[in-house]
């Protein structure tokens, strides 16, 4: 806004009325600005999307007019949040059944094993709602003071408490199996003969349990997610490499010594 006189003499009086009048232009565009934030709040369809479009204004999200209009959608935020707290309970409960039934339906992804599978998807659950929770930790005091707002610090406490317990429960029930089975499947011979009809003789087989490998996987993926895991399956995947060329080489040579068994004739066997 240009003037034609100097703003710094104090007898023009011309300046008060149009600083008036430039005091009513910013708050006619703050009425706008709130009216788009506003509309771009209802329009948006998650609370992830809510907050990200207040980010987009930060600046200016605590000038009275814009506060006074956002201060009304807090509440919304609130619900919504709210909501999204009850449909991941509800996931979580329905998912740990299936996860403990071991169901086809289990939520698991199909690449990870069991247990840090299991984690992985309470992990993605605690995300999903602790960014939003942390969101609305930094909304104006009025809001933080209302019941809604206690009513939702306890229903994320809650859900969180439940998260972590089963995350502890499956690390405890992994980390007793591998006390168990671990000494046990380290002393089975690694190769086995099994009779067939084609060679009565028998066709060999490498015998690297299938229980070793399970283990092998879950410590891979647990030490991805930045878990403890038990000292001796530590020290068992020190050695995953010779393991896994070990047994690579093996199968190599009990393929080509079951496809010479498999066509030799009956007088030429005995020389095998």
């Amino acid at each position: 806004m240009q003037v034609s006189y100097d703003i710094m003499d104090i007898e023009k009086r011309q300046f008060d009325d149009d600083f008036y009048k430039f005091r009513n232009r910013i708050k006619e565009l703050e009425r706008r600005l709130a009216s788009i934030l506003t509309q771009g709040f209802d329009d948006s369809d998650t609370i992830i999307g809510k907050f990200k479009l207040l980010d987009s204004f930060e600046g200016l999200l605590y000038r009275p007019i814009i506060q006074d209009e956002l201060e009304k959608k807090h509440i919304t935020l609130l619900e919504l949040y709210k909501q999204d707290l009850k449909t991941v309970q509800q996931i979580f409960l329905e998912g740990r059944s299936l996860v403990d039934k071991i169901d086809e339906r289990s939520p698991i992804a199909n690449n990870l094993p069991p247990i840090s599978g299991a984690l992985n998807w309470t992990n993605g659950l605690y995300e999903r709602i602790k960014e939003p929770m942390e969101r609305l930790s930094q909304l104006s005091q009025s809001i933080q003071d209302r019941e809604e707002y206690k009513d939702v610090q306890k229903l994320y406490a809650s859900l969180c408490k439940n998260l972590r317990e089963f995350e502890d429960q499956k690390i405890k029930q992994w980390e007793a199996g591998v006390e168990e089975s671990t000494e046990e499947k380290l002393n089975q011979y690694l190769l086995i003969r099994e009779e067939t009809p084609v060679a009565p003789e028998g066709f060999l087989r490498v015998n690297f349990d299938p229980v070793l490998v399970r283990l092998l996987r879950e410590v891979k993926y647990l030490q991805l997610l930045d878990h403890k895991v038990p000292e001796k399956a530590a020290i068992l995947y020190k050695k995953v490499n010779v393991y896994r060329s070990q047994t690579g080489n093996l199968d190599i040579i009990v393929n080509m010594y079951n496809e010479i068994l498999s066509t030799l004739l009956p007088v030429e066997k005995p020389l095998l």
